[in-house]
């Protein structure tokens, strides 16, 4: 009897045995084709090249050895210079892939992947040497990612902090780290993302200071069914302090600043949505704030907008001048872009308003086309006839005297003009208080007590201006248009 139970014991640890190592093979084969995916992901965006890649596939683990170029039509323009070559940036990586079923069995995790992949910089000489400078022993950036055996993953980033100072130049940095959490589907039809970054801040000797605290991203999207990725995308940070010193002067705070983006599918349509919120802005000790800004894109025919996004990522991997690719984005607009014309889009500032010391800002507006046909583009008045626009804004007063107070004595040659500055300030105040006269006799704003205010409306080729028709140019010259004679 106990021989029967030491051989079926055996037997059983054989069994797993070979039903482990036949999982890892499978396992491993199945990352390959998993990894090979996210590899044509990659390659697919705008962002890089790929000069090299190497996969080397073992029964329990593999070796994939990726180089790539940052494409440098992203910062041609930025760099390029007559007769001289555009410097090249490239990043080569090393992903370590551990097989499942229980690719984490070494670190006691029991949890089955089909497996764990992790990644190795290797950086040119140069960089890694600055990086050096700021990380010291540490590793720049670490990465994980789970392979479920769905193909859904999770992939972790981190950036550990540093603490760097020069002695003799009087530069500091610090920098608190980052950490970031993808947590995607298998062919990257859903996409999570969480960053949080805690502060970086800095100091220049005599020069001045920064510091940046506590960013935070959020990203949820997923693939709808005209093919783009909708969802919502929230972004926050609590302040950022700016002290310059040399030069012109400037302090400058911002405090809780955060931004809403929305993505939805009306059927075949997309409406976005964007808000912005700061709480507060100081400038040289004026407060200002808080502000609030909301936009919305509405009516947006979404097979357009998903075609239109491929040809520009395929535009932006072409080696072509700068001109050339005006050109060609002027020509795939024209081509291809037409139909987000042709189903009445719309467009929209749906809330703008700033809270200053001498008061509150307010401003919408929003333009669209109803019944826009590909012909139209090539009309001027047809088009201009099936546009619908509106606008309504209020400012105060002091604000609108003050901006043109500041260009008024520009013109009149500033402190430079050996005028004094009492003169200065009359013959500004004199020139706003007539600036303003005109535009208020003209219809062109409503004086409002302490605001200035104005409102615009074109409606099927009419326009008004406070509450004002005025006439458009190619009415003017109609027969139409022209008065009887008498």
């Amino acid at each position: 009897m106990k021989r029967n139970v030491l051989i079926a014991g055996a037997a059983a640890v054989v069994v797993l045995a070979a039903s482990y190592v036949g999982g890892a093979w499978f396992a491993g084969a199945a990352a390959e084709t998993t990894l090979q995916k996210q590899h044509e992901w990659l390659t697919g965006l705008p962002y890089f090249i790929v000069k090299n890649r190497q996969y080397e596939r073992g029964w329990f683990s593999s070796t994939e050895k990726t180089t790539l170029k940052v494409n440098p039509e992203l910062y041609r323009f930025a760099l390029e210079k007559e007769g001289e070559p555009l410097p090249e940036f490239e990043v080569t990586y090393t992903q370590h892939i551990t097989h499942g079923p229980l690719p984490l069995l070494s670190h006691f995790n029991l949890h089955p992947y089909k497996a764990v992949v992790t990644t190795d910089f290797e950086f040119a000489p140069a960089t890694k040497k600055l990086l050096d400078k700021f990380f010291g022993d540490k590793t720049p950036i670490s990465i994980e990612n789970r392979i479920g055996f769905d193909d859904d993953g999770v992939i972790k980033v981190k950036v550990p902090g540093f603490d760097y100072e020069e002695a003799i130049s009087g530069v500091k940095a610090k920098w608190l780290g980052l950490d970031t959490t993808v947590d995607y589907g298998g062919d990257f039809n859903r996409v999570k993302i969480d960053l949080n970054a805690p502060g970086l801040s800095g100091e220049a000797k005599g020069k001045g200071t920064f510091d940046f605290k506590n960013l935070q991203v959020t990203l949820d999207h997923t693939r709808g069914k005209t093919g783009l990725m909708v969802g919502q995308t929230l972004a926050h940070f609590d302040s950022l302090d700016v002290n310059l010193q040399e030069g012109t002067p400037l302090k400058l705070r911002l405090e809780n600043a955060g931004y809403t983006g929305k993505l939805v599918e009306n059927g075949e349509f997309i409406d976005g949505t964007a808000e912005f919120k700061l709480a507060k802005l100081v400038l040289d000790g004026k407060p200002y704030g808080p502000a609030e800004l909301q936009a919305s894109a509405r009516h947006l025919h979404g097979p357009t907008l998903a075609k239109l996004g491929d040809a520009f990522t395929a535009l932006q991997k072409k080696p072509i001048k700068r001109d050339q690719f005006a050109d060609q984005l002027s020509k795939l607009a024209h081509d291809e872009g037409m139909p987000l014309l042709e189903h009445d889009p719309q467009l929209a500032i749906d809330k703008l308003e700033v809270k200053l010391p001498d008061g509150d800002i307010h401003f919408n507006g929003s333009v669209g086309l109803k019944g826009f046909q590909r012909g139209d583009i090539d009309k001027p008045v047809e088009l201009v006839k099936k546009l619908n626009a509106k606008a309504d804004f209020k400012v105060p007063r002091k604000v609108v005297e003050t901006v043109i107070a500041w260009q008024a004595t520009r013109m009149f040659g500033g402190p430079d003009s050996g005028i004094s500055q009492a003169d200065l300030d009359y013959l500004a105040g004199q020139f706003v208080e007539g600036q303003i006269n005109r535009l208020a006799e003209q219809k062109l704003i409503r004086v409002e007590g302490d605001m200035l205010a104005a409102t615009a409306d074109l409606s099927k080729g009419a326009f008004t201006l406070n509450g004002v028709n005025v006439p458009m140019p190619w009415a003017a010259s109609s027969p139409a248009a022209a008065e009887p004679a008498k």
